[in-house]
């Protein structure tokens, strides 16, 4: 199986981290070749992954890979997205899809079969978050009454040396980018049934004519969904509260300054069982969510069938940008 990398700045990486991981692992998985015009240190990629740079683009049509990953800024993946798609071949795109949903559309109608898109959305692979989604997918909380999501980061103060915060290559702000995660998370959650009920967002520090942070109010399947994400929070924070009517799940930490992720379920007055609520609370694992990527790479390559949480399809991930879209209007951004 050959995989072919376009980019391997901080997620390209990953992906390269994790493809080098499966190809040992494996041994039916070959690196094929990589394109970063904008990549400094390639000698040095080349001897420790024993892999090579290409100078050209074209050379992908010489190589005919079965796979291509594309982590660029998302202004850059739209492009190679769209001439990737109509030739045929098999593209991991990293999330979001687009930066709107006119690119999201032109990338799906660009895949002849949907089968061959697929988008990057490696939270539902840290070990705590894909535990919860089986569990809801279980009923192990009952009817679901609640959820809130909340992420918050302060970023660093040279970010706007990047393309992170430019509203032309990011497409927007923290909506967009780490927003769109959460969006994912609480579409699966509801089945497919969340739709937008309201919101405010904030800006003002960064200056780049994005929004800095959001808080967004959603309804699906009569649960309520609470999201709140900043990159002006100067401590990391990670959380998600599942509320529903026969217990509870907590989820803290994401890893590396968030901490190392924590997933912890609670029944409906434990208490009775003779300790305090939350001495009857249960801790099912905890992780440093570094292996995120191998394990979305590794089911992506290989999948299982009987998996329930696979990776995010041309489907869901244009349907992630319908519901980003119908919150850009509620916020008039």
């Amino acid at each position: 199986m050959k995989i072919f990398l376009i980019g391997v700045g901080l997620i390209g990486k990953e992906r390269l981290l994790a493809l080098d991981s499966i190809r040992e692992k494996r041994g039916t998985v070959e690196i094929s070749g990589i394109y970063d015009p904008f990549f400094k240190d390639k000698k040095n990629i080349e001897d420790k992954f024993n892999v090579k740079f290409f100078e050209s683009f074209e050379e992908i049509y010489k190589i005919n890979p079965d796979w291509v990953f594309i982590s660029t800024p998302h202004d850059i993946a739209v492009d190679y997205g769209k001439e990737l798609l109509s030739k045929g071949f098999r593209v991991l795109i990293e999330k979001p899809l687009g930066r709107n949903l006119t690119e999201a559309q032109t990338l799906y109608d660009s895949a002849a079969d949907k089968s061959k898109l697929w988008v990057g959305f490696n939270y539902r692979f840290f070990e705590g978050i894909n535990s919860l989604l089986r569990d809801i997918r279980n009923n192990k909380f009952g009817r679901l009454i609640s959820v809130n999501f909340i992420l918050g980061h302060g970023c660093h103060p040279n970010i706007t040396d990047g393309w992170k915060l430019d509203p032309v290559k990011a497409g927007g702000g923290c909506l967009i980018d780490p927003g769109i995660h959460f969006i994912d998370l609480a579409r699966i959650m509801s089945n497919d049934k969340l739709k937008i009920k309201g919101g405010l967002c904030w800006d003002g520090f960064w200056k780049t004519g994005i929004e800095e942070e959001c808080h967004l109010l959603f309804e699906g399947n009569k649960t309520v969904y609470n999201l709140q994400i900043s990159i002006v929070k100067w401590r990391s924070t990670f959380r998600i509260e599942v509320n529903g009517e026969d217990g509870y799940a907590v989820i803290n930490g994401r890893n590396r300054s968030y901490g190392k992720q924590s997933y912890i379920i609670g029944e409906r007055w434990g208490w009775q069982k003779g300790k305090s609520q939350k001495d009857s609370e249960i801790l099912i694992n905890e992780s440093d969510g570094e292996d995120v990527f191998l394990k979305e790479t590794e089911s992506l390559l290989f999948p299982d069938k009987g998996d329930i949480i696979r990776p995010c399809n041309a489907e869901e991930a244009l349907e992630n940008m319908r519901i980003l879209e119908d919150c850009r209007k509620i916020l008039n951004i």
